[in-house]
Order: structure tokens, then C-alpha cells, then sequence
């Protein structure tokens, strides 16, 4: 049992540092080019390894937590990986989702991607009842990042149930919802990589001890920082495509 957790331990850090870094090529380079469209291909397969590993590594802790009767201020930090880890998967499948379906958008609404949309409702559910019914010493943290689920599953039923329109125009379709899909999927799951690695990598790999306040820094920041970074390159996709939503 210790060697397939170390296996999947190191499968996860290798992988996971990897794609920091790749996550970064598809970003920068020209959208719809060769390099991102390899490059990008690449970052999805390895993150969907780096998030099932994750999750795998999590399942062989289980048996350990109930023997021990572990404190749940001690695994509630796990908890949040396993919810970090649903989330971000169903947001990496769903990002490459959109884009292959792109010219039939209706073909995505179906009982896997509704089940998607309410396993991401359904993990945001748990942790917030994990917070206020345990009160654990990261609750409030635990709250605070409960939305990204909720948030991931309310898009994706919005988008397949309206049939691809859920930048609709007045009075009008927009022909680039997918493109709006995909790159917000694709930066959500980058946000998720990095809080993986500020709250767990890098205070590990650096010997970072952070205390008080300061230490609910490595959470948020990486969603403070990405979350106005996708509604900016969204806007500015929709005034390229003359798709700006007008106001009601």
C-alpha cells in the first residue's frame, strides 16, 4: 500500500509542477495556432493525471483517518483537495468538452454533463456542511472557496440547457459562447492548479510557515488574481467578436 501512495505521491508532484509551467504555453501563445492547440491538448491530459492521482492518493488516506481517529482540523485540508480536485476535474472536461462540440452545442445536454453540473453542486453542499457542522480551524477559508463549485455547476447547466446561448445578446445569439467557455474552464482549472501549490506545494517545497491571517494568503490569492483575470479576457473576447452582452 505505501508504494502505490508513493507512487501516486511523486506522479502527482511531478505532474503538477509540469503543469505549472505548461499551463502557461497555451495562455501566451496565439489562440487557435499549432503551439496552443498541442500544447494545450497536452496540459488537459496531464491535469486530469495530476487530479486523479490526487484523488486516488486521498481514497488510500481514508482507512487510515477512521483507525486513527484523526482530529478533523488535521484532514480537513484533505477534504478541500478532494473538493478542489472533483471541481477541477469536471472543469478540465468540460473546457475540451465545449470546444469539440462547438459547432452543436445541443449535443452536451445530456445525463453526464447534467450529473457533472450537480456533482460540482453537490461537493460545494459538502464542504460548506463540513464547515459549519464540524468548525473546522479553516472554515471560514472552506466557505469562502464553496462557490467554485457552485459557480462551475450553475455554468455548465446554464450553457448546455440554452443550447450554447449563454452570452446571448438581446435579441440575439452570439456565435462564441464556446470560446467564452473554454477559456474561462481553462483558467479556472489554472486557478485551481496554483491554489493547489500555494496551500499545499509551496509552503512545503520553501519551509513557509505562515500564521494568523497571513495564512489564509496562499487560498485565495491564486482566485483574487484569476477570477478578474477571466472576466477581463472574456469582455475582451466579446468586444473583439462584437458580442458584448447589452445591459438589460
Amino acid at each position: 500500500m505505501e508504494t502505490v501512495h508513493d507512487w501516486l505521491r511523486w506522479t502527482h508532484i511531478i505532474g503538477g509542477f509540469i503543469g505549472l509551467v505548461l499551463f502557461w504555453i497555451p495562455i501566451f501563445s496565439k489562440k487557435g495556432s499549432k503551439l496552443h492547440r498541442q500544447m494545450g491538448k497536452y496540459w488537459t491530459w496531464l491535469a486530469r493525471v495530476v487530479v486523479l492521482s490526487a484523488l486516488a492518493g486521498l481514497f488510500l488516506y481514508i482507512p487510515e483517518i477512521i483507525e486513527k481517529n484523526i482530529s478533523p482540523n488535521n484532514y480537513a485540508f484533505l477534504l478541500f483537495l478532494g473538493y478542489l480536485s472533483v471541481v477541477t476535474y469536471i472543469v478540465i472536461v468540460y473546457g475540451v468538452a465545449v470546444l469539440e462540440s462547438k459547432n452543436n452545442p445541443q449535443s452536451m445536454n445530456t445525463p453526464y454533463w447534467n450529473a457533472m453540473a450537480y456533482t460540482s453542486f453537490a461537493v460545494s453542499a459538502f464542504i460548506i456542511a463540513f464547515a459549519l457542522i464540524v468548525n473546522p480551524g479553516s472554515k471560514y477559508v472552506l466557505i469562502a472557496l464553496s462557490p467554485i463549485g457552485i459557480g462551475t455547476g450553475y455554468g455548465i447547466l446554464t450553457y448546455i440547457r440554452n443550447g450554447g446561448s449563454k452570452y446571448s445578446k438581446k435579441g440575439s445569439l452570439v456565435s462564441k459562447g464556446w470560446l467564452y467557455e473554454h477559456l474561462g474552464s481553462m483558467l479556472g482549472a489554472g486557478i485551481a492548479f496554483h491554489t493547489a501549490f500555494a496551500v499545499f506545494g509551496m509552503t512545503r517545497l520553501f519551509d513557509i510557515g505562515l500564521e494568523g491571517m497571513v495564512a489564509v494568503i496562499p487560498w485565495i490569492l491564486p482566485a483574487a488574481i484569476g477570477i478578474p483575470a477571466q472576466y477581463i479576457w472574456t469582455r475582451h473576447y466579446q468586444k473583439k467578436f462584437n458580442e458584448l452582452p447589452k445591459a438589460a
